[in-house]
This record gives structure tokens, sequence and C-alpha cells, in this order.
């Protein structure tokens, strides 16, 4: 999808293997009207598996700040198991798209299932171990660690 806006941050990629065609800049204002191909990024090696490594390189090297690009999605790909072992066909990106679904799924799952486990933690140790609100005015406060501390130098 196009994204007009300016560019606020800009950190291109290079070194061997690598060849950036752009025309953008730090502070260029993107109109709507302009064609979503703002730069093309190539790389090359003596093989695929040395050149996908650049590209994947390149990547985290290139830097745009204040539009959105497709950098996160190239990304995605170059580090896609069937990508890197050549298994392209038409179907590839239905395929990718339905893989990266099947992950984000189970990465939303495995973390709602330790958000729960931690709030379950935490509930269960404020109730065996509750701390002082605050000290009174003839109590000293004392610090759990410091006592931690105390006790493990007392062994």
């Amino acid at each position: 999808m196009p994204s007009p806006g300016k560019i606020t941050r800009l950190k291109e990629p290079s070194g061997p293997g690598v060849r950036l065609d752009s025309g953008v800049y730090e502070g260029w204002n993107v109109p709507m009207e302009y064609d979503p191909l703002l730069a093309k990024l190539v790389t090359w090696a003596p093989s695929r598996e040395l050149a996908t490594a650049r590209m994947q390189r390149a990547l985290r090297e290139y830097v745009i700040g204040g539009i959105r690009t497709n950098r996160e999605f190239f990304a995605g790909i170059f580090n896609d198991e069937n990508f890197r072992a050549g298994r392209l066909t038409t179907a590839f990106l239905d395929g990718f798209f339905e893989r990266r679904q099947a992950s984000l799924k189970a990465n939303l799952e495995t973390d709602l299932e330790t958000e729960a486990v931690a709030a379950l933690v935490t509930a269960l140790a404020s109730r065996e171990s509750p701390l002082p609100l605050a000290a009174s005015k003839n109590e000293t406060a004392k610090s759990m660690w410091s006592d931690s501390g105390r006790s493990a130098q007392l062994r």
C-alpha cells in the first residue's frame, strides 16, 4: 500500500554484493501519487545461499522512518524455510501467508498462556508474602532483599 509522508530517517545498506538503486533521501516528502517502488535492492554472490544471506543482512541494515514500507514482508520471505530451500512455485506466496498466519496464531496463543501463568504466579506470590504498604512511625521498613542477603551471609 502506498504510504505518503516525510522520510524522517534513512539508513541504506551497502557492502560487497549489495546494490541499491534509489532516489529518496531523508527529509523527502513522498507524495500520494508516487510509484510505490521507492528503491530497488539487489544482492549477488557465487551461491544462492550467500546471496540470500547478503539480502537478509541488507534488509536488516535498511532503515526507513516516517513512512510504511514492505521491508518486513521481504525479510519474512528471505527468512522463510521454503524460500531458502528453493522450493518455489506459483503458489509460494499463498503458502507463505498460510505459514505466517499459523505462526502468528501459535505465538499469540503462547503469549496468552505465558501471561496467564505470570498472573497466576504473581497472585500466589502476593498471597504468601504480602509486602507492607508503608512502615508506621515506630517501625523501620525492612527490605526483603536485605533480609535475604543477611540470611545468606549467616550460612
